[in-house]
């Protein structure tokens, strides 16, 4: 299982995105080892939120990070994905990125949001980190967590 993150060409939206939230990304996507992916988008074909089992080849625009899970939490958390399908994009949560008075912690369905939630309730990662996060956000949080667990690694291979 890993997310995938688009840092790729776009349209006006995907610049405002990348501006407002400081970072190359503007998307991310969930790609189960089954070759089925969860997402949510606000444009295009698949508008809402989706599982597409497609076997997609992400290409040079995408960076990946790979999300350690048991055949269980994977198949729980697919399971999951496809109770989310059909939710309308959120451009309410997107937006209000904008205004630091709207509150963080409430459920939205826009791409980044979406799959944190996903991630908390079902892998049990992130534990009360606001679902209010972009795609940047997410991927900065990912990393924390690597350099989390190799530190303790570390830590426990010395002790």
């Amino acid at each position: 299982m890993k997310l995938v993150f688009y840092s790729g060409p776009g349209d006006c939206v995907t610049k405002i995105i990348r501006l407002v939230t400081h970072g190359p990304y503007s998307h991310v996507e969930l790609q189960f080892a089954n070759g089925c992916r969860f997402f949510a988008s606000g444009h295009g074909e698949y508008t809402g939120s989706h599982v597409v089992c497609d076997h997609r080849i992400y290409g040079k625009w995408w960076d990946e990070i790979e999300i350690p899970a048991t055949r269980k939490q994977e198949r729980d958390a697919l399971r999951f994905a496809f109770t989310l399908v059909g939710f309308p994009f959120g451009w309410h949560g997107l937006l209000s990125f904008l205004s630091p008075c709207i509150d963080r912690r409430r459920e939205a369905k826009y791409c980044s949001s979406i799959i944190l939630d996903l991630l908390q309730k079902k892998m049990h990662l992130f534990p009360g980190h606001e679902l209010k996060i972009s795609p940047n956000g997410l991927y900065k949080l990912c990393l924390k967590e690597e350099k989390n667990q190799r530190d303790t690694e570390i830590e426990n291979s010395i002790a």
